[in-house]
């Protein structure tokens, strides 16, 4: 019988990590598994493969991969410098060029999906980081703000470093961002509740 050729894509750095994967591999680490468990576990998820195609391949194959991955886990995502351009399936996304002037709907999503950040870090990032549609040699634009649940599952694929970054960025500026904009868009969430509900009378 003809030995299967099996093909893997293994990250080689954290760039190459997504989102969800990062997400899998944060809860595969609250598991109580075995080392080889573990290990099967975080092939799985790191290089997209099925638990079926694992169990097909030679256990040195596995500790070969399995070796690779912990020299990559082992590091620490570097996520201190904010990315504010990220270059994703030939699209040129942008972050928010100025979270003061974020509008209520923007506001009302991430303080929501903020409550569980790991949990929502695709949606948070599907906030965040927009298509630039106008760029100059200092300033850029990205698209308005169009929420769907379509578009919040492709952002599972965006790569997991810069949203690191970049969830950690908003929550390091969300403790000195102005007071005056988070009572003034928490006011006007109020005024339209009001509203909805006189409509509703």
């Amino acid at each position: 019988m003809a030995k299967e050729e099996i093909t893997l894509q293994i990250p080689q750095d954290w760039n190459a990590v997504t989102i969800e994967m990062y997400r899998k591999f944060q809860e595969l680490k609250g598991k109580k598994l075995s080392k080889d468990e573990f290990n099967l576990e975080c092939i799985c998820i790191m290089c997209n493969i099925d638990r079926g195609v694992m169990d097909r391949m030679s256990y040195n194959d596995i500790n070969k991969i399995a070796k690779e991955l912990t020299v990559l886990l082992k590091e620490e995502p570097s996520t201190e410098e904010l990315q504010k351009k990220v270059e994703w399936n030939g699209v040129k996304y942008g972050f928010v060029p100025n979270l003061s002037e974020i509008t209520l709907g923007e506001y009302v999503d991430i303080e929501s999906y903020c409550k569980d950040a790991q949990k929502n870090l695709h949606k948070i990032m599907s906030i965040l980081y927009r298509p630039i549609v106008k760029e100059t040699k200092t300033r850029y634009s990205i698209e308005s703000y169009s929420p769907s649940e379509e578009l919040e599952n492709e952002y599972l694929k965006f790569p997991a470093l810069p949203s690191i970054a970049a969830l950690n960025f908003f929550f390091c500026l969300g403790r000195t961002l102005s007071i005056g904009l988070v009572r003034s868009l928490r006011k006007e969430r109020q005024i339209m509740k009001k509203m909805s509900k006189k409509a509703l009378h």
